[in-house]
């Protein structure tokens, strides 16, 4: 399996959900090849179970000066400002499709794997390749070789004519929702036969377990506790409408306390923001954590503010802990919530949002009742759904 350039966020949850459940069947073999310099954390629970490997140069592709810095050994500088200087003189993409195409061409060789999957995808609509199909496609020998698609088609930037050029070696190609695999197949017809359903995997008995370990809020002041765990950026998650949102509802007079939790590019210029404004006392930036459930459960209310979403796995990950959830209104998000049942789909825009959340802090009882209605009997099954849909793509 090979885990791209990402950070710890909803895909490398997703693979590390993934790779917990595929560990219970002792007759698997499974190698995980990670590109992310951050690794570590996220999966050295897995690195006694699993062969894990991050190779040098592929790392220095992805790896920022700062965390060199923390993160490589004083003998590694010379190589790393070397793969640098090479990024800045042809281009990041060329870069790494050289690296991957030449250096790692014949990555592990002579092992033949049954399945290599690359489980991320690059952002045409950004020109940013990540590498993992292309290291999937050209260094890796295997029976089967599949692509996951974690994310809307069309705000990705993915058409017609990139998949048919870019997915045509791929022998299975997996979306995470409903949604995006209809988007898929109406794209091109002529690949509906590769075309396989796989929701991300989440196991609510981990989830439950770790989210009960500690009440980040235990000495909550009054008002309703709204959380927000996410990646930090303002393309697609969109965490700057919290603090239009915090500073209309603190203008209104309203008392409450906002956590993110979550890191990314944006979260330092966002903290300005939040101090410029005077809302310190409202807004509060949490950082990653390595158990954000603990924030999800004891909060009155999740809020999902993002542009677009694939399947929004934190959606289900609120649920699952009995916490009622305001989102914006994306395809997949109907799969998890019920509008006016155990949560709140609003538009996609600021005003929408803030009406939404406005609505329950004049009338806390309305999450009481969606509380009520929240069934972690039928969260459970789309874990066995999900596990199901792996294993039948595998065998198909």
């Amino acid at each position: 399996m090979c885990k791209p350039s990402y950070e710890n966020g909803g895909i490398a949850n997703s693979l590390n959900n993934l790779l917990i459940e595929l560990n219970k069947n002792k007759n698997l073999s499974i190698e995980l090849l990670c590109f992310n310099p951050y690794f570590d954390d996220k999966f050295s629970s897995l690195h006694d179970n699993f062969k894990v490997h991050s190779p040098f140069l592929i790392k220095c592709l992805y790896i920022t000066f700062k965390d060199a810095r923390r993160n490589l050994p004083w003998y590694s500088w010379p190589a790393f400002l070397c793969v640098k200087l090479f990024l800045k003189i042809v281009g990041e993409n060329a870069a790494r499709s050289f690296f991957i195409k030449s250096i790692y061409r014949n990555w592990n060789k002579g092992t033949k794997y049954d399945a290599a999957i690359s489980f991320s995808n690059d952002i045409p609509k950004k020109n940013s390749l990540l590498g993992s199909n292309d290291f999937v496609l050209s260094s890796v020998t295997a029976n089967q070789k599949i692509a996951w698609i974690h994310n809307d088609l069309e705000r990705l930037g993915i058409t017609r004519t990139y998949i048919l050029d870019r997915y045509k070696d791929f022998d299975k190609v997996v979306s995470v929702s409903q949604s995006c695999k209809v988007d898929f197949d109406s794209l091109v017809p002529e690949f509906s036969k590769k075309s396989f359903l796989v929701h991300n995997y989440i196991d609510p008995r981990i989830i439950l377990e770790k989210a009960t370990e500690f009440n980040p809020y235990k000495e909550r002041d009054e008002g309703l506790i709204f959380v927000t765990v996410a990646r930090i950026d303002n393309t697609q998650k969109r965490i700057d409408r919290i603090i239009e949102i915090a500073g209309k509802l603190k203008e209104n007079g309203h008392i409450f306390k906002w956590f993110i939790v979550g890191d990314g590019p944006d979260r330092l210029d966002l903290e300005k923001q939040v101090g410029a404004a005077d809302l310190k006392n409202y807004v509060s930036f949490e950082g990653f954590k390595q158990n954000p459930y603990p924030y999800l459960k004891y909060a009155d209310c999740f809020v999902l503010t993002s542009d677009f979403e694939a399947q929004g796995m934190v959606l289900s990950e609120a649920l699952i802990v009995g916490t009622p959830v305001i989102t914006t209104d994306f395809p997949a998000a109907k799969e998890f919530v019920i509008d006016g049942v155990n949560g709140k789909i609003t538009g996609r825009n600021t005003e929408s949002l803030f009406k939404a959340v406005e609505e329950v802090l004049k009338n806390p009882s309305i999450l009481k009742s969606f509380q009520e209605q929240i069934q972690g009997s039928r969260l459970e099954e789309m874990a066995e759904t999900s596990i199901r849909e792996f294993k039948e793509m595998l065998e198909y």
